[in-house]
């Protein structure tokens, strides 16, 4: 999540996410478990 802050604090606003969340059992949930605050 630090690096998620550092990024849109500095105006990156797209991510290119790992293979993780791909494989995760519940993809958005991982998702949102990264980027919830900014949603």
């Amino acid at each position: 999540q630090q690096d998620v802050r550092l990024m849109i604090e500095n105006n990156v606003h797209a991510f290119l996410v790992g293979e993780a969340f791909m494989r995760a059992d519940q993809p958005g949930g991982r998702l949102s478990e990264l980027f919830g605050e900014y949603q």
